[in-house]
Parts: C-alpha cells; structure tokens; sequence
C-alpha cells in the first residue's frame, strides 16, 4: 500500500511541472561546463527572459579556468527559439553575439575579441521553479573558436 501511495504522489508531482517559456517568464541559472580546444572547465552565470512564449534572450558571463596559463571571461548575449515537445521538456537551437577577455601568462598580453555563437540546447522542467539542462554551442572567434559544453541548474521566477 505504502508503495502504491508514493507512486501517485510522484504521478501527481510530476503533472504540476509546465514548460517555463510562457512569456514574461525569467529564470537565473548555474553553468557547469568544458571548453574544447583550451581544454579548461567552464563556470558561468545566466539569465534567460521569454519575450513571448517561443523566443527569449540569454545574456550571461562565463569564466574559462586557467589552464595552461590561459583563462578568459567571455560576456554572451544569445537568442532562443524553445521547442516545448512536452510539459516538461524543451529544445532550442540558439544563435548569438560574444565578446570575449583572454590572458595569458608571461610576457604575452591580453586579447579582446568579438564573436558569434550557435548551438544547441534542452532542458527539463523538473517544477515550476526549477530546471535542468545542456547546452553545447560553438564560439567563433578569431583564433580561439571552439566548441563549448555546459550543464545548467536553474531557479525560475
């Protein structure tokens, strides 16, 4: 009995979760991730605002951890165009602007550089607050492009 009571609770939990791209919708979320040809983690800060119920915009700030006495700050600003295939799933390709502060260590300086994003993405609807997702995209920069990953916990209001 006890096991049939805790799986309709989880039945019922999981009906209250709802796609949260319903415009005016906001979220700020927890990047995780790893930079390809720098091979350096990745922490980054973001968040996504619906400016209707399919198209919302990203600005977010990454850190690319030194490594090889590399690291960088890269500032984004991405558009999204979420697919709901369910209450609780969405997918989106993503295209956006970058602006990217790179150092090294030694007697080499700082570069700026401006780039382009695309990529992909999908996230669960876990509740109404809260989302988990993935993210891969490409950043095209002169000299330092590269493909990038990141797993994304996030609070949505």
């Amino acid at each position: 009995m006890k096991k049939l009571f805790l799986l309709l609770s989880m039945i019922c939990l999981s009906l209250t979760a709802f796609a949260q791209t319903d415009k005016g919708r906001s979220s700020i979320g927890f990047n995780l991730g790893y930079a390809f040809d720098s091979e350096q983690a990745t922490l980054g800060l973001d968040y996504r605002y619906c400016l209707t119920d399919e198209v919302r915009l990203n600005p977010g700030l990454t850190y690319l951890v030194k490594n090889h006495g590399l690291s960088a700050f890269m500032i984004d600003v991405n558009a999204h165009y979420v697919f709901k295939l369910s209450s609780m799933f969405g997918f989106y390709p993503l295209a956006g602007v970058s602006m990217s502060f790179w150092n090294w260590e030694g007697p080499h300086d700082g570069v700026t550089r401006f780039g382009a994003n695309i990529g992909l993405g999908g996230e669960v609807y876990a509740t109404p607050e809260f989302s988990l997702g993935l993210e891969a995209k490409y950043n095209i920069i002169k000299d330092l492009d590269q493909a990038m990953i990141a797993l994304r916990a996030a609070y949505c209001f």
